[in-house]
């Protein structure tokens, strides 16, 4: 019984040290981040964020290493990003333009919302797009971006090549249009123009299907438009005659030519030469008789004609008169009472006239 109690005796002393001891520990270390944070709070040092806290606990080679390594991936990265969205205002002003030019307003519309989705426009800097966690986060935050910006583009790009599209068939509709005059006006005039008129071979009051353009015999004819070379060759009174097609039931006819370079079914370019000048067929002298033709019924070449702008024209005169001209001539040969059992001449403006000679 006494060993029993100088034993519990002995005992006692040792488990009270041993708790007298971890208390001194907690309550040091308790006074250390105490102190820690008083420091912090009174002289505003800034916490360490969560990857230099790792780098500094673990500052082995390896681990200096791999922190580097993440670290120059995310400027990677980030780069990678800022290209993307430099390349996306790019897309984005291109689809502008290209809906001003097509009337694609509908597929603009949709692109600047999937841009603005996915933040392509916006002026944000790229840190802001980090978020605030450890690096191994920011990587999968940046890649997510990334993604997102690559499928925005892609995207994006069909967009664009089907704005395209329309725009080349926009233009191509133009290039079918007949607006080029079908000699150079240099060496040539409008002899007569679209209307009723007393025919100079047979007397007789007929319309006149056509504009004649008087030029000297051998003067290259060009294509009004693009078109398919529908007829090629003699017609009674027209003459040496090419007839093209130019879609959508408008067909042009070029009579009374003295040498043919095209055939039926060739393919042909706006203002190619398709002819020379001649006096082939019924007609009293060397010049070209335009027609065009919408749905097989005449129609003021004038009307066409004007659409042109003079200084894009290849056969045309200076450009600084021809198409003003040739409007003031169709209104006034339009509006004129032509006197037909007289040789008088319309007024026309100054260095063209018409005479009702020519077929």
């Amino acid at each position: 019984m006494k060993e029993e109690q100088h034993a519990s005796q002995n005992t006692t002393p040792v488990k009270t040290k041993k708790v007298w001891t971890f208390s001194v520990s907690m309550l040091s270390l308790g006074l250390a981040v105490a102190a820690g944070a008083l420091l912090e709070r009174h002289f505003g040092l800034p916490s360490l964020p969560m990857h230099e806290q790792v780098a500094s606990v673990e500052s082995t080679p390896e681990a200096l290493r791999d922190a580097a390594l993440i670290h120059h991936n995310l400027n990677v990265m980030a780069s990678q990003i800022g290209q993307l969205r430099a390349k996306a205002d790019t897309i984005a002003r291109l689809g502008e333009r290209l809906a001003v030019s097509t009337g694609a307003d509908a597929e603009t519309s949709e692109l600047h919302k999937l841009l603005s989705q996915n933040a392509l426009a916006s002026d944000e800097p790229m840190e802001d797009l980090e978020p605030e966690n450890d690096s191994v986060m920011s990587a999968e935050e940046l890649g997510r971006e990334l993604d997102s910006l690559k499928v925005a583009l892609s995207r994006g790009d069909d967009m664009l090549k089907t704005a395209d599209l329309a725009m080349q068939l926009q233009g191509a509709e133009q290039q079918r249009t007949p607006t080029a005059i079908p000699v150079s006006m240099n060496n040539a005039r409008i002899s007569s123009t679209y209307g009723w008129r007393k025919n100079p071979v047979t007397g007789r009051h007929m319309l006149h299907s056509g504009v004649d353009f008087a030029a000297p015999a051998g003067t290259s004819v060009y294509a009004a438009s693009a078109g398919i070379v529908v007829a090629a060759g003699w017609m009674s009174a027209y003459g040496n005659v090419v007839d093209i097609d130019h879609g959508k039931g408008v067909v042009t006819r070029y009579a009374h030519n003295s040498k043919l370079l095209v055939k039926a079914g060739d393919l042909v370019a706006k203002r190619q030469v398709i002819a020379k000048v001649g006096s082939t067929g019924r007609s009293t002298g060397a010049h070209v008789h335009f027609e065009v033709r919408v749905d097989g019924e005449p129609t003021d070449p004038i009307a066409f004609l004007s659409q042109m702008s003079s200084s894009t024209a290849v056969a045309s005169a200076t450009p600084d008169s021809l198409l003003k001209r040739a409007e003031q001539v169709g209104a006034a040969a339009l509006s004129s009472k032509i006197v037909t059992d007289t040789k008088e001449h319309v007024r026309l403006p100054s260095g063209i006239t018409t005479r009702p000679r020519m077929r």
